[in-house]
């Protein structure tokens, strides 16, 4: 998943590794940056059924985990960058078909483990990009860069919103179920952290869909962001290393357990043994030998995945009351105006899990979603203000 722009497309497989990427998230609005997506790949699409059920059953980890997954099981399968979002109870990928059967079967063997070892219902679906395109609709891509090594997607154009629609539709033409899927383990994922506390008070999850001169209103919003922040909207970033605090080895182990299908691997054993030296290095500061916990740490925040667009702009702010409420305020405002449609969920803390294929710059990306319900219970109010207008 590291990014390479130096990899030719060959074919349309490599359409993805070989666009430019743009480091600024705020020229996510810039025609410049987007291709059109190949009619040859695949949209799939991955959520957990019942998904608010069990955060108000104080599952919204489980929820993170299962839909973080996603997306890790596919990584270590393409062992190269793809195009993705992650939306907390799930994610959106593209694949191209070369790797298709391949992608599905690894999802499969997720929906057997998150179904034994979470006892949660992970849906997969897919559809082809040319079918979405015959419909009407386009999916564009770009690349984000969030530090130098890994690169992030965006979509644009409404193509994923009427894929998902179309598998929601029709589960029996577009979903897959496991049968008798082989068994998993969840190499690199992982969820050691507590939950991160909000450095001015709030954690937002915030989702905008603009309407009418889209560019337009995405960016007369972040500017007014901006404002709201002093000018210094870096600061609205909700990881903090210096308030971050890691689980204890029982934690670790009682939540990665579950990541195995099977107890007695060479993976699990390899597991035990990362969360010891891990609990070690981060929870009691003993230095290591072989890397800069510091240097690290401080990484983690460049490599936080907490803002992204996917025909919707999605953040997590580390907000005080007041900017909580000037963001809302201004939201409102826009939306009463006919711009724009949002959702907002505030909590006291931010949940991160992390995916690491190496410690070095480029190697880990660390997903981040609002506490208790986050994106979910956000989507909530967003669905209505659609239905509204």
């Amino acid at each position: 998943m590291k990014c390479d722009p130096s990899i030719p497309p060959a074919t349309s497989s490599g359409f993805y590794v070989a666009l430019p990427s743009f480091a600024n998230f705020r020229d996510f609005t810039n025609d410049r940056h987007f291709t059109r997506a190949p009619d040859d790949w695949f949209v799939v699409i991955t959520d957990v059924k019942g998904s608010l059920k069990a955060i108000e059953a104080g599952r919204y980890k489980d929820v993170n985990t299962v839909g973080a997954a996603s997306i890790s099981v596919v990584s270590d399968l393409l062992k190269q960058d793809f195009p993705y979002v992650f939306g907390g109870d799930g994610a959106t990928l593209l694949v191209p078909p070369d790797a298709i059967d391949r992608v599905l079967d690894g999802l499969k063997r997720l929906q057997r483990l998150s179904t034994e070892q979470f006892q949660i219902e992970l849906r997969v679906g897919r559809i082809t990009v040319g079918e979405i395109h015959q419909a009407g609709c386009v999916i564009e891509v770009a690349r984000h860069e969030l530090t130098a090594g890994r690169c992030v997607a965006v979509f644009r154009g409404g193509g994923l919103s009427e894929a998902e629609k179309r598998i929601k539709d029709d589960v029996a033409k577009y979903c897959c179920q496991y049968d008798l899927a082989e068994d998993l383990e969840l190499t690199g994922l992982s969820c050691r952290w507590n939950p991160l506390a909000s450095r001015r008070g709030r954690i937002m999850a915030l989702l905008v869909v603009a309407r009418g001169e889209t560019a337009a209103i995405y960016n007369d919003f972040f500017a007014a962001l901006s404002g709201i922040y002093g000018g210094h909207l870096d600061e609205a970033n909700p990881v903090n290393p210096d308030l971050m605090r890691y689980n204890t080895v029982g934690a670790c182990m009682k939540n990665e357990t579950r990541f195995h299908s099977r107890n007695i691997t060479l993976g699990y054993l390899k597991r035990l043994w990362e969360i010891f030296a891990a609990v070690l290095i981060f929870k009691f500061r003993v230095p290591p030998l072989v890397f800069d916990a510091t240097h690290y740490l401080d990484s983690m925040r460049t490599h936080a995945d907490h803002r992204k667009f996917d025909d919707m702009l999605r953040m997590v702010l580390d907000c005080s009351n007041d900017q909580a409420d000037a963001i809302r305020d201004y939201l409102e405002a826009r939306r009463a105006a006919g711009e724009l449609c949002y959702g907002i969920h505030l909590s006291d803390t931010a949940l991160m899990t992390c995916y690491v294929q190496d410690l070095n710059d480029g190697g880990h990306i660390h997903f981040i979603d609002g506490g208790d319900g986050g994106y979910a219970v956000a989507a909530k109010q967003l669905k209505q203000q659609l239905r509204e207008s």
